[in-house]
């Protein structure tokens, strides 16, 4: 009898060793949503810029090229994001008119009002009253871009233009 509760004791462990999933190594797929920069998030394929702010560019440095804010404005909007879901709703295309421009929430948070009232994003665009309140607020709080000489990024594109001759 022993002899049989072994042997099925055996057979059992030896499928469950066969039909066992977890040391399966599966690919990973792409992130359904990515922050791409200060002012831009990604949904899939469909990349969409944040209605009404304008974040410093990837290169863009300031104060006589000794501090880049690009990073930080992209890490402050996945901070404020905090893995949270996050809906847009287009407004209107943007300046070169070929990508969405969405205002978008995490939650009840606008996206926009918090990276510039937090000094991570200008107020820009043709409805850049929307956040001028924000900004005036972070400008007299010298918060992020507005405790240091930087040049909003329309500014810092032109003069790169300008630099390469185009």
């Amino acid at each position: 009898m022993w002899r049989l509760i072994l042997l099925i004791s055996v057979w059992s462990c030896a499928a469950a060793a066969q039909t066992d999933n977890d040391t399966t190594i599966r690919p990973h797929s792409k992130p359904r949503f990515q922050v791409v920069d200060g002012d831009t998030v990604r949904f899939g394929a469909q990349v969409v810029r944040l209605f009404g702010i304008d974040a410093p560019k990837k290169g863009q440095t300031c104060d006589d090229g000794q501090w880049d804010p690009g990073p930080l404005a992209k890490k402050a909007l996945e901070d404020f994001i905090a893995g949270r879901p996050v809906t847009c709703k287009q407004v209107e295309l943007d300046a070169r008119g070929n990508r969405p421009a969405a205002q978008c929430f995490a939650g009840d948070d606008d996206l926009q009002a918090l990276m510039v009232s937090a000094g991570w994003a200008w107020s820009s665009g043709r409805y850049s009253d929307r956040y001028a309140p924000e900004e005036r607020d972070a400008v007299a709080r010298k918060l992020g871009v507005h405790g240091h000489r930087c040049a909003p990024p329309s500014q810092w594109r032109s003069q790169q233009r300008d630099r390469s001759g185009e």
